[in-house]
């Protein structure tokens, strides 16, 4: 049977200089204490593990002897954990230690790091574990969801703002409302971190788990709208920068046919490349991270020991990103070009990396620079701004529409399945479908006799 006691803490003596337990004198507090650690027939053997726990401060010996009853009642039942007054700010904290030394990808501890900083800790990081609700971070990630300038979001109130009102974001863009998927990345983070608590026998529930109500968040299946060039948009923005002839130009052009993720270009290899320029092997990622969320170990370069500042060349991130992608006329037109542009490059003095799309002194490429220079490219070619990122979606229209079969564009696209390439492009999915309905409807119509409408 699991016990406690309660007692009254002052400072009375008997006769004997013991102190009273039970003084009736109105002053002191009352406290309770119980045993967690091992009981019964084992308690003797393991008596040096024994722990009790000690709560003081109670106005009253009903006020303890209840809280007491609920300590021992959550301790009966195997709920009961003993955070010793520990905070979400010092767990998060110690969470990111743990994460960088179990070898996390730069990147994703990157977005840790973002995370915690920007919304949990400024948020919540005062709130002991024991006591974090799930309400409490339901009004996190809804404030998160306000415009910036709203005057109820605190998220808002701590991200610097612009002139214009708009916060400062990622590597320095500027948005006037968190994304959905970017407050969902938020959440994910916080439930990683409490699952290790939880683990760890430091909380009971984790409040972040499960789907959050009042929260629109995109349901298991549902399309998520992905923007993306019609093909005419595509080829005048691959012509204007053929035709301005910037240093990056062949890096466009393999990312409209091929659907390459921005660190995969910065990182692709010339020995990537298959002898025939048919296709090329994804075995390289280029991220850019701040040097400070860098692990000292992974600073040098892989390829010449030198440190570059805030760049990290590594592996994909999973086994599907390892892939062999095709290369289509156009790509490998664009790859024979930059061939002979760093040929040029190599003549002055130059750091053999053997990347396919390198700074002219050959060192890797700045991938943020990269988007900031095709941003500004869009802008002067006046097409409607998207990201580098969403060129991947247009190449991934042009091979459905080709009629490349969903399986096949899941694998050079590097999604773990095919569902994920369903859910991602399902309103791409929606032209080509409809053309190739309409076409096996057409076996059986031609050769019905053709009749007047029948008026509704």
């Amino acid at each position: 049977m699991i016990r406690g006691s309660v007692y009254k803490r002052c400072q009375c003596r008997d006769a004997a200089g013991r102190r009273i337990k039970d003084c009736g004198r109105p002053h002191g507090s009352w406290c309770y204490t119980f045993d967690v650690g091992p009981r019964g027939a084992n308690l003797q053997q393991h008596r040096l593990r024994r722990r009790q726990v000690v709560r003081s401060g109670f106005a009253s010996r009903e006020t303890a002897e209840q809280t007491l009853a609920g300590e021992l009642s959550r301790l009966a039942t195997g709920v009961w954990v003993d955070d010793r007054d520990l905070t979400l700010g010092w767990w998060l904290q110690t969470w990111l230690s743990l994460q960088m030394e179990a070898g996390r990808s730069v990147k994703t501890l990157a977005n840790y790091h973002g995370h915690v900083r920007d919304v949990w800790t400024p948020a919540l990081g005062g709130a002991r574990l024991r006591d974090l609700r799930r309400a409490d971070v339901v009004q996190v990630l809804m404030a998160a969801l306000e415009p910036t300038g709203g005057s109820g979001s605190a998220c808002a109130a701590r991200r610097p703002a612009t002139a214009s009102g708009a916060a400062r974001g990622n590597v320095g863009r500027r948005v006037e409302r968190r994304s959905v998927s970017t407050v969902e990345g938020y959440r994910r983070t916080l439930r990683s971190a409490l699952s290790a608590a939880q683990r760890r026998g430091l909380i009971a529930v984790n409040p972040a788990m499960g789907p959050i109500d009042g929260l629109h968040w995109p349901a298991a299946g549902e399309a998520v709208e992905a923007r993306a060039w019609e093909p005419a948009q595509t080829a005048t923005f691959l012509e204007y920068v053929t035709d301005a002839g910037g240093p990056l130009a062949g890096l466009f052009e393999v990312a409209a046919y091929t659907g390459l993720r921005r660190g995969e270009l910065c990182g692709l290899r010339w020995s990537d490349l298959d002898a025939d320029d048919g296709g090329l092997r994804v075995r390289h990622n280029l991220v850019e991270v701040a040097r400070d969320r860098i692990p000292t170990e992974q600073r040098r370069c892989v390829l010449c020991g030198r440190e570059h500042v805030g760049r990290v060349l590594k592996g994909p991130k999973s086994r599907a990103g390892r892939r062999w992608v095709p290369l289509a006329g156009p790509a490998q037109t664009a790859l024979r070009g930059q061939r002979a542009t760093q040929a040029v490059d190599r003549r002055r003095p130059y750091r053999d990396h053997d990347l396919v799309f390198a700074a002219p002194d050959g060192d890797p490429l700045r991938p943020n620079a990269v988007s900031a220079e095709f941003a500004r490219l869009v802008r002067a070619c006046g097409l409607p701004q998207i990201r580098l990122h969403d060129l991947r979606h247009s190449a991934c229209s042009l091979l459905l529409a080709g009629g490349v079969p969903l399986e096949v564009v899941q694998m050079i696209l590097g999604h773990a399945s095919p569902n994920v390439t369903r859910r991602v492009y399902a309103h791409i999915l929606r032209d080509p479908t409809a053309e190739q309905v309409n076409h096996a409807t057409d076996l059986i119509t031609r050769h019905r006799t053709p009749r007047s409408k029948v008026p509704l």
